[in-house]
């Protein structure tokens, strides 16, 4: 997340240490990275054809949306402690391994390149582990924050 945003709403170690309002921002932008993955998910299943038009990128705009969303829970999850350590040592190895791709994603959303050269393809996505890694990421930053706002409903049910 952005340092403008984080300044003054460190999280050390854990999301109950978190803010009312940091919650609250970590989970709209939650909200929209799970809705940037539902329109991917989508275009996938609609029948996206990789020999289409090659300057027709039509799930990849979801693709960067979800991926830039993800890569700045990652990157606030290994710099700012957003998850305790032991949840956090669970998917480390696949935040680390999925940085390179996901901070390539978000660039490509927020600068435009020369050419198309560089975009990744979904076919490759496919092939390999990476789209499943991805998905295990989205879901562990979910669960997490989920689990967080389940309880401190249910503290604010006890007071």
């Amino acid at each position: 997340m952005s340092d403008d945003m984080t300044a003054g709403a460190t999280v050390t170690g854990s999301l109950s240490n978190a803010s009312v309002d940091r919650l609250a921002c970590l989970l709209r932008h939650w909200t929209w990275a799970d809705e940037a993955l539902v329109r991917f998910d989508r275009e996938l299943a609609e029948g996206w054809d990789d020999d289409a038009d090659p300057m027709s990128d039509r799930p990849f705009g979801s693709l960067y949306h979800w991926c830039a969303l993800l890569c700045a829970f990652a990157e606030t999850a290994l710099e700012r402690g957003l998850m305790p350590p032991l949840q956090l040592d669970a998917i480390r190895q696949d935040i680390e391994v999925s940085l390179p791709r996901l901070r390539g994603c978000r660039r490509l959303l927020t600068a435009i390149p020369a050419t198309m050269e560089e975009q990744p393809r979904i076919v490759d996505l496919l092939r390999d582990d990476t789209l499943s890694r991805l998905r295990g990421l989205h879901r562990a930053f979910g669960n997490a924050l989920h689990q967080e706002q389940t309880s401190r409903e249910l503290d604010s049910l006890d007071h």
